[in-house]
C-alpha cells in the first residue's frame, strides 16, 4: 500500500498536477482546460496520502475495500476504452490499477497465512 500511495502522491499530484500535458500526451486525451486534471491530480495525492495512514494504522478492512474498489476501476475503464468512448491508452492505468489490486490481495493473503 506505501508503494500505490506513493504512485498516487507521484503520479497523480506531481504528474497530473504540475505536468498535466504530459500524462494527457501519454495517455492520447486531449483537453481544452486542464484544470479538472490538476484537481484529479489532487484528488489522487490526497487519496495516497490516505493510503499511508492506512498502512500506519494497519486497516485491514480498507485494504481489502480498496482491492474492490480498484478492480472496480480497472473494469471502468477497460470498459471505457471497449466502448470507443476513451483511447487504448488508457488500459495502461487499467492495467496498472489491476496489478496494485491483486498485489495488495496476495500480500493480504500471505499475511493472514502467516498469522495463523
Amino acid at each position: 500500500m506505501l508503494v500505490f500511495g506513493s504512485y498516487l502522491i507521484i503520479v497523480g499530484g506531481v504528474v497530473m498536477g504540475f505536468f498535466p500535458h504530459h500524462i494527457l500526451t501519454i495517455l492520447d486525451l486531449k483537453v481544452d482546460n486542464d484544470t479538472f486534471v490538476r484537481m484529479t491530480g489532487l484528488l489522487a495525492a490526497i487519496l495516497g496520502v490516505n493510503y499511508f495512514l492506512m498502512v500506519r494504522e494497519t486497516t485491514v478492512i480498507c485494504f481489502k475495500f480498496s482491492i474492490i474498489m480498484r478492480y472496480l476501476a480497472a473494469l471502468f475503464m477497460f470498459s471505457m476504452v471497449i466502448t470507443g468512448i476513451s483511447p487504448q491508452n488508457l488500459l495502461l492505468l487499467a492495467f496498472g490499477d489491476a496489478m496494485a489490486a491483486t498485489w495488495t490481495l496476495l500480500a493480504l493473503r500471505k499475511d493472514q497465512q502467516e498469522n495463523q
